[in-house]
């Protein structure tokens, strides 16, 4: 299939262990990347001159408790801070950016949502800018309705590419989310292009934390991984936080 293998980290110790295990780019939550001092910044950059393993894709450099959603977002004030981290992701590799984050664009229960829809259109069109300049893709993930209430399904995002009017806005896909979005594998001859990375967890796990795959471990991932090869997916398969060399070497067998 010739696809990326990388790992999602939420701390340095973890870029360390997808270094030692031979992932071929990490994937570093929004968290772990605001966290980053100066300091720090300067020696991953050093780190990635030499290992080579970039910060290839990014979740989209937002603190958690912000709400694109929300009366009062600022989108200018958001943005400054954003085209200012979008640079220095450049700096660490990042080509792909993804809003996996449903807190952020939950609508109201009540009264109209035509102004919140509004903001979060607003919001990609003026973050699609910027990554452009920075030679990135925005990717948002539909997510169940036990995560948000708004771009629950790809035909929704699909249906946003227009009005956004973007080049550089596609789909992100994670195993764990495809019950919850009413996806089948067999569907995904249908988005060919629209996904463009995907996220591969153990979707059985019982409190839903992301676990990398693991020889029997109660899931066929075989079906899944069969229907990336069948639509030509080439891109980034991104494994969990949990990830070591013998879960990637697994992954990288049933290929």
């Amino acid at each position: 299939m010739g696809v990326r293998w990388a790992m999602m980290a939420e701390n340095r110790s973890q870029v360390e262990e997808a270094e030692r295990a031979g992932f071929d780019c990490v994937q570093p939550t929004s968290s772990y990347f605001l966290s980053l001092s100066n300091e720090d910044f300067a020696e991953h950059k050093e780190r990635i001159r030499h290992h080579g393993m970039p910060f290839e894709v990014c979740s989209v450099p937002l603190p958690v408790e912000v709400r694109v959603t929300e009366r009062g977002f600022n989108l200018y004030a958001w943005m400054e801070h954003l085209k200012r981290a979008l640079r220095r992701l450049a700096e660490l590799g990042c080509s792909t950016l993804t809003w996996s984050d449903g807190r952020a664009r939950i609508l109201p229960l009540e009264g109209d949502q035509t102004g919140p829809k509004e903001q979060v259109l607003q919001f990609l069109y003026v973050l699609c800018g910027a990554a452009e300049e920075c030679g990135m893709t925005v990717l948002v993930e539909p997510l169940g309705p036990r995560r948000t209430n708004y771009l629950n399904t790809l035909d929704e995002v699909n249906g946003l590419l227009p009005q956004v009017g973007k080049t550089n806005l596609s789909a992100v896909i994670s195993l764990r989310e495809l019950e919850a979005i009413g996806l089948s594998t067999s569907d995904f001859v249908s988005y060919t292009r629209l996904i463009a990375h995907v996220q591969m967890e153990n979707p059985a796990s019982p409190d839903g934390a992301r676990v990398c795959p693991r020889p029997g471990d109660g899931f066929d991932y075989r079906p899944f991984l069969r229907a990336l090869r069948q639509i030509g997916y080439s891109g980034v398969i991104a494994l969990p936080e949990s990830s070591d060399s013998s879960g990637l070497s697994y992954c990288r067998k049933i290929e």
